[in-house]
C-alpha cells in the first residue's frame, strides 16, 4: 500500500482526537475527480501539504485528461494536488473531506476546486475576500505592460534585436548584455519596479489579513492558512507563532499542520546568533542520543545530509580532515542523516565515505529535524554551534570551519 494511502487511513484515527473535526467510526470517503482542460499534463501527483513531493506523493494515473482518487476523508487534512509537465506545473489545495472534489485546471491561471463540502468552501470564501488586496497591485503592474512602459529604452531596444537575429555569435553577445543588464538592474523602469514591489507588499497584507482570520476563527481552515503564509516566507512570525502557541497547540495538537508549525517556528530561531535545536535520534545500531549530551562543551558542526544528496556528501568528506586535526581540541561533528524507508543506503554512505564521528537517523521526516532548523525540503545544511550553543555559522565550507577553529580552539 502507497504510504499516502497509509497516512490516509490511519488520519481517520488522528481526526477523532480533534474535536469538531470528524466523527469516528464509520468510513467516510473524498472522491477527487479533476480534468486537465487542456493543461499538457503528463503527471499528477498527491501529498500533504507541507511534505515533500520527491518522496511522498502518489501519483494519480490520467486517462483521456481526467483523473480520479480517493482519499479517507479525516476533515482536517489539506492536500496538495499538481498537475506537471517538463517542470512546469500547476497546483492547487483541498481538504479531504466525505463528499466529492472536482479539480479544473486551466493552461494560463490557477485551477478550480469544486465542491460543496463546508471546509473547502469557507477556505476558498476567505481567500475570494482576501484576494482583493493583491488584484489592485497586480492590476496596476498589468496597466503599466500594456501601456509599454515596462522595459527602459535601451532594454526595449535589445530585446528587440534579439527577435530579428539568427547568428549564434551575436545571440550569444547579445544575451550577455541583457545578463549585465539585469544585474545592474537597468532592465526595468522606476514605474514598473515600484509596482513589483506593491506586489510583493500586497502579499504581505494578504498574508496577514488571511493569519488573523486564524487568530479570530480557529478551526481547519485557519490552521492552513497559517501554514500557507509561513511556507511562502512573508508571514508575521510573531503573529503565526501567538496563534500556535495560544490556540492551536491547545485546540488541534494532533494536527498535522500545528506539528509541521511548531518545526517551522523551532526553525526560525536556528539563524545565526540563535540556539540550536536539540533532539533525540537514533544511530545505525538504534542506540538514542541526544544532541546536546554529544556536544556539551565543544565547539561542534551539526551535519545534516543525506545518501542521496551528492553535494552533502562531498562536503561532509572535505570535513575529515578538520574533524581529525581537531577532535582532541575540543572540537566535534554530529551528522544526521535524512533517509527514507531504511537505512540501507546511509550504512553503505558512510562505509564508502569513511565519515568517523557520530552519525544519527532521520528516518521519513519523524523527527522534522529538517523543518526544525529552517532547512524544509533542502537535501542538508551545516551548522557550527559554540560551547554556548549558539549558531556561529550556517553552511560553512572545510576551509571556514578550519579557520575558526584555528582561531578559537
Amino acid at each position: 500500500m502507497n504510504r499516502l494511502r497509509i497516512l490516509a487511513s490511519a488520519a481517520m484515527m488522528v481526526a477523532a482526537l480533534l474535536p469538531g473535526m470528524a466523527q469516528q467510526g464509520g468510513r467516510k470517503v473524498c472522491v477527487v475527480t479533476g480534468e486537465l482542460n487542456g493543461f499538457p499534463a503528463s503527471l499528477v501527483n498527491i501529498v500533504r501539504y507541507g511534505e515533500d513531493h520527491r518522496f511522498y506523493s502518489d501519483t494519480i494515473p490520467i486517462r483521456d485528461g481526467r483523473f480520479s482518487y480517493e482519499l479517507e476523508a479525516d476533515g482536517s487534512t489539506i492536500y496538495d494536488l499538481t498537475a506537471s509537465k517538463d517542470g512546469r506545473g500547476l497546483f492547487v489545495h483541498f481538504f479531504a473531506e466525505e463528499g466529492a472534489v472536482h479539480i479544473k485546471f486551466h493552461p494560463d491561471s490557477v485551477a478550480d476546486v469544486i465542491t460543496s463540502t463546508p471546509l473547502n468552501t469557507e477556505k476558498r470564501r476567505v481567500e475570494t475576500a482576501t484576494d482583493t488586496i493583491t488584484g489592485n497591485a497586480f492590476a496596476r503592474r498589468e496597466a503599466i505592460e500594456a501601456a509599454g512602459r515596462d522595459l527602459t529604452e535601451p532594454a526595449r531596444r535589445l530585446f528587440e534585436l534579439r527577435k530579428s537575429i539568427n547568428d549564434r555569435d551575436s545571440i550569444k553577445a547579445i544575451e550577455a548584455e541583457m545578463r549585465r543588464m539585469f544585474d545592474e538592474g537597468r532592465v526595468y523602469t522606476p514605474e514598473y519596479e515600484a509596482a513589483e514591489k506593491a506586489i510583493g507588499e500586497a502579499f504581505r497584507r494578504q498574508f496577514e489579513a488571511r493569519c488573523r482570520y486564524a487568530v479570530e476563527h480557529p478551526g481547519p481552515v485557519g490552521l492552513y492558512f497559517l501554514q500557507e503564509a509561513a511556507a511562502s516566507e512573508l508571514a508575521d512570525t510573531a503573529l503565526v507563532r501567538r496563534a500556535v502557541e495560544e490556540v492551536y497547540v491547545k485546540k488541534y495538537p494532533a494536527a498535522y499542520a500545528t506539528r509541521w508549525l511548531q518545526g517551522w517556528l523551532a526553525g526560525c530561531n536556528t539563524g545565526v546568533g540563535g540556539r540550536y535545536f536539540d533532539f533525540t535520534a537514533p544511530d545505525l545500531s538504534g542506540t538514542d542520543h541526544t544532541l546536546s549530551a554529544e556536544i556539551k562543551g565543544k565547539v561542534a558542526l551539526i551535519d545534516l545530509w543525506g545518501s542521496w544528496c551528492g553535494s552533502c556528501r562531498w562536503h561532509s568528506k572535505a570535513l575529515i580532515p578538520v574533524y581529525n586535526k581537531y577532535r582532541d581540541r575540543g572540537f566535534t561533528i554530529v551528522g544526521v542523516a535524512r533517509e527514507f524507508h531504511d537505512s540501507r543506503a546511509m550504512k553503505k554512505a558512510i562505509e564508502r565515505d569513511g565519515y568517523p564521528w557520530l552519525n544519527l537517523l532521520e528516518l521519513d521526516d519523524r523527527l522534522g529535524i529538517w523543518t526544525k532548523y529552517g532547512v524544509g525540503n533542502a537535501g542538508g545544511a551545516r551548522f557550527l554551534v559554540g560551547r554556548d550553543g549558539r549558531i556561529l555559522a550556517i553552511n560553512p565550507d572545510a576551509a571556514q570551519v578550519e579557520a575558526f577553529l584555528e582561531k578559537e580552539l
